[in-house]
């Protein structure tokens, strides 16, 4: 969910948008899943095969190939048409971001690893004025080294992350609906996460739904009989 807000903080709509991250772990860091719901591609490289197709399973990736031939293949028409895509390539790193630097591929957002996993002449060959550039790991509190807090500002107004149990994946429907029906129709970013996360964090079903939300629209779905089950 922050990893979410950090991405249309910089940007609202990822739609046609290349996002890469590399190392092990990026592929169920929730990195391809938050890129997804802001609408935007992925591309996870990571020479570890099962942990790779371990996250596909789980929903993080939606396919995982082992050439960058194959993942560029994947993911060009959906970054034509604007279409969110995630893409696990089981490969070297050092050799797949020099056959990118060689191919002139260049992400919008690269994650760049501080512990030194891959911050050699390749990775700074993708490197291009314009480009997004975040350095990882990336906490639940602390995004890419910067500080990202529970409030969310839209409209001038300040909206507070909040989680809505739900007993079963029926009352999450529920809660689903009457939150999006209480938000307003041009709210694209509160109404994207909602729209799409129950596609791509299958997981956070158990729990419920997090949201970010005004006092006002807070006492508005109390009054409907929806409240919160806690608030950080």
């Amino acid at each position: 969910m922050r990893i979410y807000k950090a991405l249309v903080d910089e940007r609202e709509d990822w739609g046609g948008g290349l996002v890469l991250c590399c190392g092990a772990g990026c592929a169920d860091s929730g990195i391809p899943a938050a890129v997804s719901i802001a609408g935007g591609t992925t591309l996870a490289i990571d020479s570890d095969a099962a942990a790779m197709k371990s996250a596909m399973r789980a929903g993080y990736l939606d396919f995982v190939v082992n050439t960058l031939d194959e993942a560029l293949r994947t993911l060009k028409n959906e970054i034509r048409q604007k279409r969110p895509l995630s893409v696990g390539l089981i490969a070297d790193i050092d050799s797949a971001l020099a056959e990118m630097v060689e191919r002139g591929v260049q992400p919008d957002l690269q994650l760049t690893d501080m512990q030194g996993m891959w911050t050699n002449s390749h990775a700074k060959g993708l490197r291009i004025r314009g480009m997004l550039w975040w350095n990882v790991p990336i906490a639940a509190d602390n995004i890419a080294g910067r500080p990202v807090h529970p409030l969310l500002v839209l409209y001038r107004k300040r909206h507070y992350e909040h989680l809505f149990p739900a007993s079963d994946a029926a009352a999450l429907r529920e809660i689903d609906a009457t939150l999006l029906a209480a938000l307003p129709a041009e709210d694209v970013v509160r109404r994207r996460w909602l729209e799409r996360v129950p596609k791509y964090l299958r997981d956070a079903r158990s729990a419920g739904r997090w949201t970010w939300l005004s006092d006002e629209e807070l006492e508005s779905l109390a009054a409907q009989g929806l409240s919160p089950g806690q608030r950080p």
